[in-house]
């Protein structure tokens, strides 16, 4: 089976090539160890993979509007500073931080007010 993308990058799913079969095959880790598992799909058509990829960006938009909305309520409620929680979302997104997301939120051990970062308006 020939990798086809994802491979050698630190993702939870990869899909390959199945040239015996002519079809993609997709798997995807889900969960963490010890109870982490791959789950296998085969995409066997044009029209299956159409269909797969307006599945996934159809999700991958609800969840960004999710993530949105998470972020306005805590500005909203709890009192983030948006630009600090822009920041904190960023530092946790990147393996090289080792910055706590707390001391970005609360201004501690010398982060005093990080440069906006995030999308407008919040």
């Amino acid at each position: 089976m020939a990798v086809e993308a994802g491979a050698g990058e630190q993702l939870p799913f990869r899909v390959a090539f199945d040239p015996e079969r002519g079809q993609l095959v997709l798997m995807v880790t889900v969960g963490m160890p010890p109870r982490q598992r791959v789950t296998t799909q085969v995409i066997c058509s044009a029209e299956d993979a159409a269909c797969q990829v307006t599945l996934q960006r159809h999700e991958a938009r609800l969840r960004g509007q999710l993530a949105d909305m998470i972020a306005e309520a805590a500005v909203r409620h709890l009192g983030v500073d948006p630009h600090r929680l822009e920041a904190a979302v960023a530092a946790l997104s990147d393996p090289a931080s080792s910055v706590p997301a707390s001391s970005i939120l609360h201004g501690e051990r010398g982060v005093d007010h990080p440069a906006p970062i995030g999308p407008p308006g919040l």
